[in-house]
């Protein structure tokens, strides 16, 4: 059993989970209006400047310790323990520093060593990196970590801070909106972005000292694809539908529902037909956008950690920003605090790239703790279908003119996601046809996009932000674009590491596998251009073992 042992929120609105416990009761924000180069308008949760000290940290690092300090402070657990591990939710990390030409420490590896170093655990951190839902995609990670027996604690710090590349990426997107936004309104008209930083302390419960009456269960966890667009949910909210029906819920059994709610409309009206789809339209929900606007990789962890306070203090959170329905299904979202009783709730979230993700949270007694090994089934394979491709651009095109050449949609992809798409349609060729999930690593993050995306802003006087290139400066949206190519509606995920890490590459596509066969391994286009794709086709409940063997000669 995976249980909480303590967490932490640090935001604008406050510097402990209690602080910000506070801060929705009592209908607060942050949200603030600021303006743009190009003089529009929009509306942001932003620290203020004395939290942007120079202490040799950069501010998304000086939110991570901080959070992840607190929240360990509250613990007994060694953070420099062998059996300990991080494991970081972020959408953009460093990103900032771009602007600054400081490339190397902009890599989501690189900060993470630095956050994870901070307290003296040598184990390589885990970047999960996967659009909006990386806060619950990271849980879920650790979650099967410490079911797997891989490590005993696991430090789960979600956060991200904003700048003019993300601010300007979104409003070329025409996603943010001048004013408050109002989810499941409507009215509404867009959505907020906010930053903050969020840490939850997982532990097997089996090797923890439970000192409360009460903890906090981990019970369930589930990502889906639905193969849509790689910039707009399903309008029948399948990939959604898909993760609650994988939980196994009994509605009543909870108190509510946490949803993503952006405030923009395709995203509420997509969550309340997975949600009436699923049976939980009368189930109570709730968004937090209208108080902290979207954290993006803090959300997933933030929205939790705020949805186990509200279940032990027995309340709903209200929406602020909601007055009218505007949606399809009659979902019951409500401006007015509400009571509950019960002790479970779920929390969904989805993303770009078509990715979505939902957990279900228990509150429960010491004596329910059990042991949590592994004990799931292995194949007998001893190897793997794999492929190492690593060309030039214009060898790319050329092996997609001569290899595919019925798919345009190619040629309007970033070189990310040309190289995974035609890597895996090469793979495919040779592998036995499944219905994969997709799980993919690199280094670089999606850096070549990011360069590319900041030179449309870096001149003041000759401002024009791409969406077409923002779209794919999330380095995930590579999984999404293979998804939707074989309607793999499925699992997909994205990991940051510093170095080609075979062994801890191997570790998580096995756990993956043991919830349907993979798509896996390193992904890569750096700065310079250089490409290469090390996959392997992997048949459900692959050890680990065999994986590590088909990858290590593949790798760089």
């Amino acid at each position: 059993m995976v249980i909480k042992l303590a967490d932490n929120i640090y935001s604008p609105l406050g510097t402990t989970t209690w602080e910000n416990y506070r801060a929705v009761m009592d209908g607060r924000t942050a949200l603030r209006q600021y303006t743009l180069p190009d003089g529009s308008k929009y509306t942001a949760s932003l620290f203020p400047e004395e939290h942007r000290r120079d202490d040799g940290y950069t501010l998304f690092e000086q939110l991570c310790i901080a959070s992840a300090s607190d929240a360990i402070a509250r613990t007994d657990i060694d953070p420099t323990s062998p059996r300990c591990r991080f494991f970081l939710s972020t959408t953009k990390g460093n990103e900032h520093l771009l602007a600054e030409g400081d490339t190397e420490r902009a890599l989501l590896g690189t900060s993470a060593n630095i956050i994870c170093r901070r307290f003296g655990n040598t184990n390589p951190p885990v970047v999960v990196s996967n659009a909006c839902i990386s806060g619950l995609s990271a849980q879920i990670v650790a979650m099967r970590s410490i079911e797997a027996g891989l490590c005993d604690t696991a430090v789960v710090i979600g956060c991200d801070v904003q700048s003019e590349f993300i601010i300007s990426g979104f409003q070329c997107l025409h996603a943010l909106t001048p004013d408050e936004c109002r989810p499941f309104d409507k009215d509404r008209c867009g959505l907020n972005l906010g930053e903050a930083a969020a840490t939850i302390v997982y532990a097997n419960a089996q090797r923890s000292t439970l000192n409360a009456q009460l903890h906090w269960h981990a019970a369930s966890g589930a990502m889906c694809n639905d193969a849509n667009h790689i910039s707009g949910p399903s309008r029948t909210g399948e990939g959604s539908y898909r993760c609650l029906q994988a939980l196994d819920i009994d509605k009543e059994e909870l108190a509510f529902v946490s949803v993503h709610g952006t405030s923009t409309l395709y995203n509420d009206e997509m969550e309340s037909i997975a949600l009436d789809r699923a049976g939980l339209a009368d189930v109570p929900l709730f968004s937090l956008k209208g108080i902290y606007g979207h954290t993006m990789g803090a959300a997933g962890v933030l929205e939790t950690i705020l949805s186990m306070q509200a279940v032990e203090h027995g309340v709903v959170f209200g929406t602020r920003g909601f007055e009218s329905l505007g949606v399809s299904r009659q979902v019951s979202v409500s401006a007015e605090t509400r009571a509950t009783e019960k002790q479970s709730f779920v929390k969904l979230l989805s993303g770009f790239g078509g990715c979505n993700a939902a957990m279900k949270f228990r509150l429960m007694g010491n004596t329910s703790a059990t042991s949590t090994t592994s004990t799931t089934s292995s194949t007998s394979a001893t190897s793997l279908t794999s492929l190492r491709l690593s060309p030039t651009a214009e060898e790319l095109v050329e092996l997609y003119r001569s290899e595919v050449g019925d798919y345009p949609k190619f040629f309007k992809m970033d070189p990310l996601s040309r190289l995974g798409f035609m890597a895996t349609e090469l793979l495919k060729k040779q592998a036995p046809t499944a219905d994969y999930g997709v799980l993919l690593f690199n280094r670089s993050s999606s850096m070549a996009d990011d360069l590319a995306f900041q030179a449309t802003i870096q001149d003041k006087d000759n401002w024009f932000p791409s969406p077409a290139l923002f779209v794919y400066t999330l380095p995930n949206i590579v999984t999404g674009e293979i998804a939707i190519r074989n309607h793999y509606q499925t699992e997909t995920n994205f990991m940051v590491l510093d170095a080609p890490r075979p062994d801890i590459m191997a570790e998580q596509i096995a756990l993956a596998a043991q919830h349907g066969p993979q798509i896996a391994g390193w992904c890569e286009v750096n700065a310079d251009g250089h490409q290469l794709a090390a996959l392997v086709a992997v048949p459900q409940y692959t050890p680990k073992e065999t994986i590590e063997k088909e990858l290590q000669p593949l790798l760089p």
